[in-house]
C-alpha cells in the first residue's frame, strides 16, 4: 500500500518568499516547521540577510540558483554554492548572517526549519554541517536522478549531519515515469514540494509550486509522471514528542526554553553591537 495526499498547500507570498507554514499550521509537519521558497531576478547587487537571531531550531538551507555565504556567532563561516547543502542547529541561541549573491541576476533557494529533539539539542551548542553540489551523492537510473541532501534513499547516505531522522531528496524525473521511496521506519511525516512540471500521487494532481502532504504512515512514497516531466522536493522525517511553541524565529518545547533562547539572542546582539 502507497501513501497518499491529505493536503495541498499553495503556500503565502510575500516576494520574494512564498511561505508553506503558518502559525496555524505549524504542528502538522512536525518535526518540521519551516518550508520556504525564495526567488528573485532582475538583481544586481547581493542579497542580504543581515545578523539574526534563531533558536531551538535547525535552519537547511539548499540555493538552487546562487550562491550562499554564512557567518555565525558559533564560529563558523561558509560560502554554499548553487546545489550544495547546509544545516545549522541554532541551539539555544544564536546570531547568523546570509548573503546571497545571484548568478546572471537570478537568486532561488529553498529553507528547511527543524525541531530540535529537547534533551540533547534544543538548548545545545551551535552547530553547522555542509557539503557543496558536487560531494553530494546521486541515484541515477534511465527515468530519474535523486539527490541525497540529508539522510538516506536506496541505501546512499548524504554526508551532511543533523540530529533528526530524516530524508530530503532532490528528484529529476522524465515524463511517463514512475518514482518511490521507502520511508525509513518512524520517519511518518513526509511532504512534496514541485518545483516544475506535473505529477500524480493516487488520484492527486500536483502542479509546479504547490506542496503536497502526505498521510502519516510509514508505507512506501510512490509518484508517477505522465506527458511532462518533473523537479521536486522529498521530505520526510520521524516527528518528535515534544510540545512546539514558536516565538516566530525560534521554536522551542517550552516557554521556560523559549525565555532562555530569547536572552541568549539579546546577549548576542548586545555583544555584537559593542
Amino acid at each position: 500500500m502507497s501513501r497518499f495526499i491529505q493536503e495541498i498547500r499553495t503556500g503565502s507570498n510575500h516576494e520574494p518568499v512564498t511561505s508553506f507554514v503558518s502559525r496555524s499550521n505549524l504542528t502538522v509537519l512536525n518535526p518540521f516547521v519551516l518550508w520556504d521558497h525564495f526567488a528573485i531576478s532582475g538583481a544586481v547587487n547581493p542579497a542580504g540577510f543581515g545578523f539574526h537571531g534563531h533558536s531551538g531550531v535547525a535552519t537547511i538551507s539548499y540555493p538552487l540558483i546562487s550562491s550562499i555565504k554564512h557567518e555565525d556567532t558559533g564560529g563558523h563561516t561558509g560560502h554554499l554554492l548553487s546545489g550544495g547543502i547546509q544545516v545549522m542547529s541554532a541551539g539555544g541561541g544564536v546570531l547568523h548572517k546570509e548573503t546571497v549573491y545571484p548568478d546572471a541576476g537570478k537568486a532561488e533557494a529553498l529553507q528547511l526549519w527543524t525541531l530540535l529533539p529537547t534533551a540533547e539539542n534544543e538548548m545545545g551548542p551551535v552547530t553547522y554541517s555542509a557539503a557543496q553540489s558536487d560531494a553530494l551523492p546521486e541515484v541515477k537510473n534511465l527515468k530519474s536522478r535523486t539527490k541525497v541532501l540529508v539522510g538516506e534513499y536506496q541505501g546512499v547516505s548524504s554526508p551532511v549531519q543533523h540530529s533528526v531522522a530524516m530524508a530530503y531528496l532532490h528528484v529529476n524525473l522524465k515524463s511517463g515515469s514512475k518514482w518511490q521511496h521507502q520511508v525509513a521506519k518512524g520517519q511518518t511525516t513526509a511532504f512534496v514540494y514541485l518545483r516544475s512540471g506535473q505529477l500524480t500521487i493516487g488520484t492527486t494532481h500536483l502542479s509546479a509550486g504547490e506542496m503536497g502532504i502526505f498521510n502519516t504512515s510509514n508505507d512506501e512514497i510512490q509518484v508517477s509522471t505522465t506527458n511532462n516531466a518533473a523537479e521536486f522536493l522529498l521530505v520526510a522525517g520521524k516527528p518528535l514528542a515534544q510540545p512546539i511553541i514558536s516565538t516566530g524565529p525560534s521554536v522551542h518545547s517550552s516557554r521556560h526554553n523559549a525565555i532562555l533562547g530569547s536572552r541568549q539572542i539579546n546577549k548576542l546582539q548586545m555583544q555584537l553591537t559593542h
